[in-house]
């Protein structure tokens, strides 16, 4: 009983379970980057590739979950998965609800850049300012 070292992690179905969950989660912020990227010379890894099948095929796809085009059902699912998903702490959603946040907050924080140290906070006039 002693041989379930190494290649008993890897069999491990809650570990191989997590490894899909966290490739969904990645193909996800892919597919998020994709939609938004007009760079013609990306230097995202699956970007180009992705882009293809969105641009040239998603988009236009109507076989629905019969679909043999590579990556395109779970593309679908993916995205109707997250448009849909209700559960803020969704492990497949989280990473691209984060970084749409930090966008967000990185957008506002530079628009209210140009207005001095003191945008965005309350009562930020000096007290003799009156």
């Amino acid at each position: 009983a002693g041989g379930a070292g190494a290649s008993g992690a890897a069999a491990d179905p809650q570990a191989a379970i997590q490894r899909n969950i966290q490739a969904q989660a990645r193909f996800l912020l892919v597919l998020a980057h994709v939609m938004k990227c007009q760079s013609a010379e990306c230097r995202v890894m699956e970007c180009t590739a992705t882009k293809e099948l969105v641009t040239q095929h998603t988009r236009q796809c109507r076989a629905g979950d019969s679909c043999s085009y590579p990556r395109c059902t779970l593309s679908k699912k993916l995205m109707r998965h997250h448009r849909e998903c209700q559960d803020q702490l969704c492990p497949i959603c989280l990473p691209l609800r984060r970084q749409l946040a930090a966008a967000k907050m990185g957008a506002l924080s530079s628009a209210a850049g140009g207005l001095g140290g003191a945008a965005g906070r309350p009562n930020s006039l000096p007290s003799n300012a009156a």
